[in-house]
């Protein structure tokens, strides 16, 4: 049955300290053995530290988690921060007492963890890091998507529809882009700039919404009242677009796709309601990012290789995943802002031809893990 994403918020915020699986997947290591793997000698939980649910894509997230970790049978504990930095500092430094198998988390900014993360290795926990790198210290591994690539692909989207709009690659964009505390929205800022960077006939208006539906409202109507000549607005995520759409409908400019007077509409994440937005011909395109998996594949290589003390190989495959994805393989590279090996999963283009296709992550969280809006 499909749960609402208001009933996982609640239910969530209702049980955030209760162990969510039970049976340790590994018996426990006597204490005075010597081990090539440091988590051996840890008798307690893996900890989950999510960064909170308020956007769809986090709660995705820690749902494909918690059915990964649950079908390895594995002995762990989901902590939520609420999206609140001190607290998630606050449950980091709470779980270093507790004797942890390992931490896993994803920062709410990439700096706020360093100290703990620091501490952590001290103490010799391992670390695993999802989606938000953190960008300091000694880290297992870190899994996220591709936001460089992202951002060049939601580009290429707007200069290909402004080139069929117009004739040529020229006319006026209108980005609202994220807080850039964080290194996924730099990133991803700078792969749409580097793009746009080569189209001088191109001009860019920036405005910060923070990646937040209502301040992006607020940015994209400002933008949109002093520019009335605007030919394509983009954010950097589905729920910062969302204000960016209700700002476009506000202004009258709603319009679907091959109607006069339409607006190119692209965003990032591949979010369910984004994806019926491009069925509907409304919005023109999105890139899907693979957030669903980022905290299982974490887990995976820290069980396979990690946990065994074992070498990561070269490359992640897809076809050994537990996931589906439309790529076969993927670099796992060493990581030059922090220390360990990064695993950056390559992202995809959506239009009208694919939004439904059920491997997106929008269709994987809304049909497989029954997340709906």
């Amino acid at each position: 049955m499909k749960k609402r994403l208001l009933s996982v918020l609640l239910c969530v915020a209702m049980t955030a300290a209760m162990v969510i699986g039970c049976g340790a997947k590994e018996e426990k290591k006597d204490d005075s053995a010597n081990t090539k793997s440091s988590s051996e000698d840890k008798d307690g939980k893996i900890y989950l530290l999510h960064k909170g649910l308020d956007y769809y894509a986090w709660a995705a997230m820690q749902e494909a988690f918690d059915k990964y970790a649950g079908d390895l049978d594995c002995d762990y504990e989901i902590l939520n921060a609420e999206n609140d930095v001190s607290k998630q500092v606050e449950q980091f430094k709470t779980v270093l007492t507790q004797n942890p198998k390992a931490i896993i988390v994803t920062a709410i900014d990439s700096e706020s963890l360093i100290d703990c993360v620091k501490e952590a290795n001290d103490a010799d926990i391992p670390i695993g890091v999802y989606d938000t790198p953190i960008t300091g210290g000694d880290i297992d591994i870190t899994v996220d998507c591709d936001n460089l690539m992202a951002g060049q692909q939601a580009a290429e989207i707007i200069v290909d529809k402004l080139k069929e709009k117009n004739g040529e690659e020229k006319g006026k964009v209108l980005n609202v882009f994220g807080d850039l505390a964080s290194q996924v929205m730099q990133e991803r800022k700078q792969g749409f700039d580097d793009v746009m960077e080569k189209y001088p006939n191109i001009e860019v208006i920036e405005a910060s919404g923070k990646g937040d539906r209502l301040l992006s409202q607020d940015a994209a109507s400002n933008a949109l009242a002093a520019n009335e000549d605007i030919d394509a607005v983009h954010a950097p995520c589905d729920n910062a677009f969302y204000g960016v759409y209700e700002a476009v409908e506000a202004a009258g400019k709603l319009k679907k796709v091959g109607e006069d007077g339409h607006i190119i509409m692209v965003s990032l994440d591949g979010e369910p309601a984004a994806l019926d937005r491009i069925s509907e011909g409304y919005m023109d395109g999105t890139v899907n990012l693979d957030w669903h998996a980022v905290a299982a594949i974490c887990l995976e290589m820290m069980d396979k290789y990690i946990f065994e003390g074992k070498d990561l190989p070269d490359t992640y495959e897809a076809k050994d995943s537990y996931f589906k994805f439309s790529w076969d393989s993927t670099e796992i590279k060493d990581a030059t802002e922090w220390k360990g090996p990064w695993i950056s999963l390559p992202t995809h283009k959506i239009d009208k031809d694919n939004a439904q296709d059920p491997n997106n992550s929008g269709r994987y969280s809304a049909d497989v893990l029954g997340i709906e809006y």
